[in-house]
């Protein structure tokens, strides 16, 4: 897969643009927080409510990245599931405590 440099691409507006940028500032410098001048630029773009729902979709699909990376998850490839339902496979004897799916406690 080529990286695209969106800084530079004529195939994407400013206002995506600026929305990268806060994905890789957000994923690179989260610690140092965002400056006035980058949430001025943001606020061309975006209503304050907007930039908050962005960065909360920012930050969950960095967590989903990280978790896959710590657990080598890898993505379904050809119609494979992402993760098989049921009930686990468990010793006998620990059965009783596996509530099943519309059963109450």
């Amino acid at each position: 897969m080529e990286m695209l440099d969106h800084r530079s691409s004529e195939e994407l507006d400013d206002r995506t643009k600026i929305a990268l940028d806060l994905a890789e500032d957000f994923i690179n410098n989260h610690a140092r927080g965002v400056d006035d001048d980058f949430m001025d630029r943001l606020k061309e773009h975006f209503s304050e409510k907007q930039i908050v729902e962005l960065t909360i979709a920012i930050g969950i699909w960095d967590s989903v990245h990280k978790f896959n990376a710590v657990f080598d998850v890898d993505p379904p490839v050809d119609g494979d599931e992402l993760f098989e339902t049921g009930v686990p496979d468990v010793p006998e004897e620990l059965q009783s405590h596996i509530i099943e799916p519309g059963n109450k406690y």
